[in-house]
C-alpha cells in the first residue's frame, strides 16, 4: 500500500488530518537526525534544512481551518520520498563512489544543479526517480518558499547487493541517462522532427499495432539513447553489466530486444554507421548542449597496481570514468586467462573472490582520487584568500 492513495479513499477528513500530522512528525524527527549527519556533499545537507522547513511550514497549513488534504498529501508524500534517498546517502551501505561519478555526468550535461541521492533496495532493479519535490503549481499554491531549490533531487535506486560493487553498478550510468533525456525532452523532440527516419531506424516496431507504433517508438530510442549516455563513460560496460541484464529475448513495448540494443551499442563504441546511432547524435547536437554523445572516457593503465593488489592512480576525471571498462577488461582477462598472472599477488586470491576484490580496488581508487581532489581545492582556496 502507498501512503498517498490510502488518504483518498473514503475517510473521514479528522482520520486523514490525523494521518498526516503524525507522518509530518515523524518526517521531522528524520530531517533532523538528517541535519547531523555528514553528507559528502554541501547542498545535501542545505536540501535537508529546506525540507525541514517545509515540514514545519506543512504542520502550520494542517492546523488551519479546512487544510487542503489532497494538496498537502501530494507535497508531504515527495518530501518522504525525498527523506528515504537521503537516509539512504547518508549511510556506508550507498555505492558513494559512484554516486561522485555520476555527478560527474550531471556537469558534463548541463545539469550541475542536480543533487544525487541513493537508496538501496531488496529488489534486482536498478531506477531513477526525478523529483523537484512536487509540481510547481502546488509549491505556489501551498506559499512553501522553503521547496524552491534551484536543483533537483536525482533519486537512485540500487539492489543492496550491489552496494559495493561498483562494475555492477554500472546501470546507474543508464539511469541518469533517463533523467538527462526527461530533463532535456531530447526523444520527445526527435519524433517531432525525425518521426519517420525514427521508425525506420528500428524495423522491429513493426511488430506493434500502428496506434500503439510511436509509443513504442519514444520507449525504444529512450533506451537507446540511455545505453549510449552510458557507453559515453563506461564503454563494454554497458554490454557486460546493463544490457546482459536484459533478460527479453523478444523486443517488448517498453524495451527493444537485447540482442538489438547490444548491436546498437556495439556499433557506437565501434565507429560503425548505425541509423539509431546517426539520429540520436543529430538529436543531441540539434538540442543545443554543449556535449557531443561521443567517448568521454580514457583508459588509465590499471595492470600492473591490479595484479599487485593496490589501488590504481588516476589524474583526471575521464581517467575515472575509463577506471571502470578497463577494470573491467582486466577482470575478463584474470578470470579467463588466469596464467597470465602466475606469481602476482592477485593470482594468489581465489578465483571466488577476484572480482569482489577488484571491486575494491576499483573504490579505493575512486577514493584516493577523491580525497587527493578535495584536498588540491583546499589549498587553491587557502592560497587565494
Amino acid at each position: 500500500m502507498t501512503f498517498l492513495p490510502s488518504l483518498h479513499k473514503n475517510y473521514s477528513e479528522n482520520s486523514s488530518t490525523i494521518l498526516l500530522e503524525t507522518v509530518l512528525q515523524l518526517l521531522g524527527e528524520q530531517l533532523k537526525k538528517l541535519s547531523h549527519s555528514d553528507f559528502f556533499a554541501t547542498e545535501l545537507g542545505e536540501y535537508v534544512s529546506q525540507l525541514c522547513k517545509s515540514v514545519s511550514s506543512l504542520q502550520n497549513k494542517i492546523a488551519e481551518p479546512d487544510p487542503d488534504v489532497p494538496l498537502i498529501t501530494e507535497v508531504v508524500e515527495s518530501i518522504w520520498r525525498a527523506t528515504q534517498f537521503l537516509t539512504g546517502t547518508t549511510s556506508n551501505r550507498v555505492p558513494y563512489e559512484v554516486t561522485y561519478l555520476l555527478r560527474e555526468v550531471l556537469l558534463d550535461w548541463g545539469l550541475g544543479e542536480s543533487i544525487v541521492t541513493t537508496s538501496v533496495n531488496q529488489s534486482p532493479d536498478f531506477y531513477c526517480e526525478r523529483a523537484g519535490i512536487a509540481p510547481d503549481a502546488l509549491l505556489s499554491e501551498l506559499n512553501l518558499p522553503g521547496l524552491t531549490l534551484s536543483g533537483h533531487l536525482v533519486q537512485m535506486g540500487v539492489p543492496e547487493i550491489f552496494q559495493h560493487m561498483p562494475l555492477l553498478c554500472s546501470p546507474m550510468y543508464h539511469e541518469v541517462g533517463h533523467y538527462v533525456e526527461e530533463h532535456e525532452r531530447l526523444i520527445t523532440r526527435m519524433l517531432i522532427t525525425n518521426g519517420d527516419q525514427l521508425l525506420q531506424a528500428m524495423p522491429g516496431l513493426k511488430e506493434f499495432e500502428m496506434a500503439s507504433r510511436m509509443t513504442v517508438a519514444k520507449a525504444w530510442a529512450t533506451e537507446h539513447f540511455c545505453d549510449l549516455v552510458a557507453a559515453c563513460y563506461v564503454g563494454e560496460c554497458v554490454s557486460d553489466y546493463i544490457i546482459q541484464w536484459d533478460h527479453d529475448l523478444v523486443p517488448q513495448p517498453s524495451h527493444p530486444s537485447a540482442s538489438s540494443r547490444a548491436i546498437v551499442t556495439r556499433d557506437f563504441l565501434e565507429g560503425r554507421s548505425n541509423p539509431v546511432v546517426d539520429l540520436l547524435k543529430q538529436g543531441v547536437s540539434e538540442a543545443g548542449l554543449n556535449i557531443q554523445l561521443q567517448k568521454q572516457f580514457l583508459l588509465p593503465a590499471v595492470y600492473d597496481c591490479f595484479a599487485d593488489v593496490r589501488p590504481a592512480t588516476v589524474d583526471s576525471i575521464k581517467h575515472l570514468h575509463g577506471l571502470l571498462p578497463a577494470a573491467d577488461a582486466f577482470l575478463k582477462r584474470l578470470m579467463t586467462s588466469p596464467s597470465d598472472f602466475t606469481g602476482s599477488n592477485i593470482a594468489r586470491v581465489p578465483r571466488s573472490r577476484q572480482p569482489r576484490v577488484i571491486n575494491d580496488l576499483i573504490e579505493k581508487s575512486i577514493r584516493s582520487f577523491m580525497i587527493e581532489k578535495a584536498w588540491d581545492e583546499s589549498l587553491d582556496t587557502k592560497a587565494t584568500a
